[in-house]
């Protein structure tokens, strides 16, 4: 298994930023890249099992499925079940922390897969850099009204 990882600060309280990641069909408005976001049938987007299709502007479609979602740790657990990047057994967790000092929030976006060798070492560099900080910074602009 591949781990990536990447984390940042925001300058929002936690209650403001948590029912951005909780809701599974929002990603859309904070992930760069997204062309279209939904969540598949009549599920809402906290719905453990709930499955959302996620075209992207650069590989397609992905079809995410939600594992886990905790109010209590501020976390949510998903997995790709169809996409056609070059990896498989893709799970994440995205964790939200209050950060006490000046109410703003740590975040962390952390994933695990298994890739070829000939694309490993591509992916495990571009989930965090391309992917998760990008997220992160919308997620900033978004949170300060910019």
């Amino acid at each position: 298994m591949i781990d990536v990882m990447a984390s940042s600060i925001l300058n929002t309280p936690i209650a403001a930023v948590w029912p951005l990641i909780r809701d599974f069909g929002t990603i859309g408005t904070w992930l760069p890249g997204v062309k279209s976001c939904k969540i598949e049938g009549n599920d809402p987007g906290d719905r453990v099992g709930a499955i959302r299709s996620v075209e992207m502007s650069d590989v397609g479609l992905i079809r995410e499925q939600l594992l886990a979602l905790s109010d209590t740790d501020y976390a949510v657990t998903f997995s790709i079940i169809e996409s056609a990047l070059p990896i498989w057994n893709y799970r994440s967790t995205i964790m939200l922390l209050p950060v006490t000092d000046g109410d703003r929030t740590f975040i962390r976006w952390k994933g695990q897969f298994e890739a070829d060798p000939d694309h490993a070492s591509a992916m495990q560099t571009r989930m965090p850099v391309q992917i998760y900080q990008p997220a992160f910074d919308r997620l900033a602009s978004r949170l300060s009204g910019k």
